[in-house]
């Protein structure tokens, strides 16, 4: 765990406008300073300190200790359970769109590159390779609205040629997927 990439991080993101990105940062620093804190108590604790630190026993601040400690644990909590959510639903539309657009895709002359269901804009980012006509959109966007949780579906095309130079007809060049 450590303190100082977090922040320093979170610095360079503030300087880059990314808000959302800053945010995440500033979790990561909260939780590692959380996380550190209370390990050290325990370790303190177990280790037979807590009698010097208790010494002259205070109830009052004892239980002030324990409450910050809830606190702190509390505001770490929500924050992490809300992303955690909103990863495990980027991941699953991740997870059923690549099948789908595999599915999609069988049999034309073209591949699927990658899926990105993490973008700034909230959309699904399908990047795919090949040449000639797609399958039928239609079909893909009916598939997949279900799976989207109202994100937008976007494809990205990136015509591929395979050319052997050389040969007589390079017009006539034979079309190889990698």
């Amino acid at each position: 765990m450590s303190l100082v990439p977090p922040l320093a991080n979170a610095g360079i993101l503030f300087a880059l406008a990314e808000p959302r990105l800053v945010s995440g940062s500033l979790l990561l620093f909260g939780t590692n300073y959380v996380a550190i804190l209370l390990t050290g108590a325990l370790v303190f604790a177990l280790m037979g300190f807590r009698q010097a630190a208790l010494s002259p026993f205070d109830p009052r601040a004892w239980r002030q200790a324990v409450v910050i400690a809830l606190v702190a644990l509390l505001i770490i909590a929500v924050p992490l359970s809300l992303t955690s959510a909103r990863l495990i639903i980027t991941n699953k539309i991740a997870v059923r769109t690549d099948a789908l657009a595999e599915e999609w895709l069988e049999g034309s002359a073209y591949r699927l590159l990658s899926v990105d269901a993490e973008t700034a804009d909230g959309s699904v980012n399908l990047v795919l390779l090949g040449e000639g006509d797609l399958p039928d959109l239609e079909t893909l966007e009916q598939r997949v609205r279900e799976i989207l949780f109202g994100r937008t579906l976007r494809l990205k095309v990136v015509e591929s040629r395979t050319l052997y130079p050389g040969r007589e007809n390079l017009g006539a060049a034979a079309v190889h997927l990698p």
